[in-house]
This record gives structure tokens, sequence and C-alpha cells, in this order.
């Protein structure tokens, strides 16, 4: 018995051996695989320092020249959309402190991870930057720490998000509460012309009508934006608003000009479909209002018209006049802006046949006839210009084409300053 006792007692204190063992060895290669201290300090473009944000260092692995976080199913970081990660929030003054987090691979990045705050620009590491690649939509850096590396010093520029925050008003004026399968689309557009780009998705709004969006920039300098929403096939587009890149938040509302299948009543207006679309075509454009063109300062509007006599009507109210193009900039701009396709501009020869002239009386200096135009064609006269194919086409109102493409006339003024 006594034997029996010692034996266990020696089996015992093996097996605690063992376990410290391995416990000792886990932690010895833990702490060698860790990198002891990542810190830094967070700021804008302008130096100023971002505090509240949280900075996470996120394991990833190669994925054919693309690096992808390493998920663990078992943590609940992962259920709720973020990888796992080690992560500081910036005090007041920008500055983070990572401890224990572990080595290489690893991206820098801002949380939440699906819809951060902010893109990294840049990260510095003493003599040496880090870029964030186009690829990665500002998530951030990746590079590769030693074990027990200390990196400190490390200075992080961001740039926060534009914040749009919605509210989606009906006709009457009351919002259109808890309302879900709403297509937000937006157009951005660099005042040099040189972006251009557009996207939708869907967005709910709360029991007020709100709903908050953060927009990422995709460029350097100021852009127009022009949104809309549609519900129920129905379209609310607004003004375009010129957007800077210190701007963090605009604030928008969205209103419909007819009433939503649920509003309708029996007053509702004679021919009205609930199934038609509130404007031409569906989709993003800047019709019926200015827009500055940077390059000259003028002033550009897209309107409807029944005639060429109401058209000029129309520009003598607004102290305008048909657009004059005067160069193939311009028309670059307008057709990026308007989508100017099949409008009618300023061009005539109804004065004089085959003696062009600007309803504004500025000289003509620049054409864009398509091929084989001006030509008559047998179909009355053909003294007016309209854009087709981004070319210019003569027509007149004896030519079908004139009662069933042309839908608008683009008018022009001077002395418009931009809406901000």
């Amino acid at each position: 018995m006594t034997r029996l006792y010692f034996g266990k007692r020696i089996l015992t204190l093996f097996i605690g051996i063992v376990a410290l063992f391995l416990l000792s060895a886990s932690e010895s290669n833990a702490q060698e695989n860790a990198l002891t201290t990542f810190a830094g300090r967070v700021i804008d473009a302008a130096g100023q320092p971002i505090a509240g944000l949280t900075v996470a260092i996120v394991p990833v692995q190669d994925g054919h020249g693309a690096w992808f976080p390493i998920e663990f199913e078992v943590e609940e970081r992962v259920r709720q959309g973020d990888p796992i990660a080690f992560q500081a929030e910036t005090d007041s003054e920008g500055r983070f402190v990572i401890t224990d987090a572990i080595t290489g691979p690893v991206l820098l990045a801002v949380f939440p991870y699906n819809k951060p705050e902010a893109e990294i620009l840049k990260v510095q590491i003493g003599d040496m930057f880090l870029y964030a690649p186009e690829t990665s939509w500002g998530r951030g850096v990746v590079f590769s720490a030693e074990p027990g590396e200390r990196i400190e010093d490390v200075e992080v520029t961001v740039q926060r998000f534009l914040q749009l925050r919605g509210k989606v008003l009906k006709m009457d004026g009351s919002p259109l509460a808890n309302a879900q399968r709403i297509k937000f689309r937006i157009r951005k557009l660099s005042l040099d012309g040189e972006y251009d780009g557009s996207s939708s998705q869907g967005v709910e709004t709360d029991i007020e009508g709100n709903f908050v969006q953060d927009m990422h920039r995709y460029m350097r300098g100021p852009a127009f934006y022009i949104m809309s929403v549609t519900y129920q096939e129905q379209q609310a587009q607004l003004d375009p608003i010129v957007v800077k890149p210190e701007d963090l938040m605009h604030e928008v509302v969205f209103t419909f000009d007819v009433p939503l299948s649920l509003d309708m009543s029996q007053n509702a207006p004679r021919g009205f479909h609930a199934g038609g679309s509130a404007r031409f075509g569906g989709g993003i454009d800047a019709k019926g209002v200015w827009v500055v063109n940077p390059a000259n300062g003028h002033a550009y509007k897209k309107i409807s018209f029944s005639g060429v006599e109401d058209a000029i009507a129309q520009a003598a109210k607004e102290n305008a006049y048909l657009v004059a193009i005067n160069d193939a900039a311009e028309q670059n701009w307008l057709d990026q802006v308007f989508v100017a396709h099949r409008a009618l501009i300023g061009l005539s020869d109804v004065e004089e046949e085959g003696h062009w002239q600007w309803h504004s009386g500025e000289p003509v200096t620049y054409t864009n006839w398509a091929r084989d135009e001006p030509n008559d064609t047998g179909k009355g006269d053909e003294d007016y210009v309209i854009l087709f194919t981004n070319q210019w086409m003569d027509i007149g109102p004896g030519d079908v084409l004139w009662r069933f493409i042309i839908n608008s006339v683009l008018l022009e003024k001077e002395g418009v300053s931009l809406k901000k």
C-alpha cells in the first residue's frame, strides 16, 4: 500500500513538471513571437491630432498577391464583422499604444474594419514611409516586425471619411420612417473634370426618416456631389453640392414631389402612375439646377422646353442664353455633368442660311459637327443644332426626330457662385 501511494506521488509530480515545462515553453514562445510595443500618434493631413480613433494591428496571410485577415470563427469580433486584432484608441493628442501584438505580416488598420471612420493615407516608421495602395480602399498598410521588437513614434496620417446625414421626406413633409429598400445613388465629379464616378447602395431610415452614410472621397480636391434616393420607383434628387477635402459632414434632405403608393388618395393627379419614374431615365443628372464650370466661372442648366420660343423665353427669365460652346474642354464638361445627349444648344442659322451664330452673340470659334453635318435633308429648314452622340447635328421642327428625341435645352449665364 505504501509503495502504491509513493508511486502515485511520483506520477503526479512528473505530470506537474511536464505541464510546467509546456506552460513555460508556451509563454516563452509567445514572448518570442510578440511585438512588445507598437506606439505612435494619428494625425490628419494638416498635422492635427485625431482623437477617439481605433487603431488596430490585424494578422494577415498572403492570398496570391492580396492580403487577407486571419479569421478565427470563435472570436466574437469576427461575428460582429471585425477580424481578430490587437487594438487601441487614440487619446486627445492622437496617441496610441498597442502591446503584446503578434509579429508580421500584419495590417495596420482603422476599425471598424468593414466601415471605418477614416482611411490611412501614409505611415511613417522612423525614416521609412509606407503608403496605402489604391486597391486597399484606404484600409491600411501591411508590414512585418521581428519578435520582441519595439516600434515607437509611429506617425499615421489619416483622412476622415465625409459623413452624409440624410433625411427623407414624403410629399407632405412628413418623414419616410422606418423605410427599407431605399436606393441611394451618388455621382462624384471633380471640378477639374478628371474624375467622374457613380455608385449606389441600399439604405434604411429610422423613425425620423434619417440615415447616415460615410463617403469615400477618391479625390484630393473639391468635387460636385449629385445625389438621389429612389423608393417605390419614385426618385427624389438634390441640387449638386460642392464638397471640399476639409469637409467632414454634410446634411441633406430628400423630398419626394409625388405621392408614394401608400400615400395616394383619390385626389392624385390624373394620369399619374405609381410605377413611373419621377425623372426621365431614372439616372443621376444635374438637370434643373445651375452648376458652375470652374474653368470659366459660367453657370449652366439643363431644362425641358416645348419649342425654341419657349426655350428662349425661359432663358430670358433667368438672365441667361442658350449655351454657347467655345472649345472641346467646355463640351466635354457639359457631357460629363449633364448627360447632354439630345440637348438643344444656342447655335442657329435662322437669320441667314449657312451663317451660324450663337444665341449669346459670341463669335463662332469652335465647331464639332458630326460627319456630313450641317446639311439639309429635305425635311424643312434645319436651322438649329443639337448635341447627338457627342457631336453636333443640325435639325428643324419639320424633322420627326425633333418631336421624339429632343427633350432638353442647355442654358448658360455668368456670375453665379458655387453652391456650398
